[in-house]
């Protein structure tokens, strides 16, 4: 699977993109937002074989997409982007992590744009669903940006800085993708 704009690719990894890969995932700020499959701790720095293991485990999901992100004039790792519908190919999740020094620079909304166009328009998903802890504000900002609504919380989910935080789950359906506009409405156009 790929996908490109003028500003970033969305392709499957590559064996030179393990050492950027690993330093986006290490970077303290990121800590809780990487969403990794279980058995990949998700607050501790992985090491270059836990990256190797993930890249490998992810290149193994069938009912999952799990793509680099490129940014296309510099031909450089910035994040990587994914969407299963392992549970239900009508209900398909969807999650973007872009590296510390290129957030809030528009990529994330582009990635963004490429997949729910990709899943309302060529496959049966009547909604795309996404994650996100209660302490992640700039997160929550960006899926109502892009259309999302809040449509269920899973309480006291986790743990910490010493507080318990809640697990947020936002949706969008095709009906309120396609009245809005689609692609033009999650550009902010």
């Amino acid at each position: 699977m790929y996908f490109q704009t003028e500003q970033i690719k969305l392709r499957p990894f590559e064996p030179e993109d393990l050492s950027a890969l690993k330093a986006f995932l290490n970077h303290p700020k990121l800590g809780g937002r990487r969403y990794l499959p279980q058995g990949f701790p998700g607050d501790v720095p992985l090491s270059m074989s836990r990256v190797e293991a993930l890249i490998k485990k992810w290149g193994e999901e069938s009912r999952e997409a799990h793509l680099g992100i490129e940014q296309t004039d510099k031909n450089e790792l910035i994040g990587h982007a994914e969407f299963e519908w392992s549970w239900d190919p009508m209900a398909p999740w969807m999650s973007i992590v872009i590296a510390r020094p290129y957030q809030r620079q528009g990529y994330g909304t582009e990635v963004a744009k490429l997949i729910m166009e990709y899943l309302f328009e060529n496959t049966p998903a009547h909604s795309i669903s996404g994650w996100m802890a209660s302490w992640n504000q700039a997160g929550r900002s960006f899926s109502e940006k892009l259309g999302f609504k809040e449509s269920g919380r899973s309480r006291r989910e986790g743990f910490r800085q010493g507080a318990y935080y809640d697990g947020i789950l936002v949706d969008i359906l095709r009906s309120e993708y396609r009245s809005s506009g689609g692609l033009n409405y999650a550009a902010g156009r």
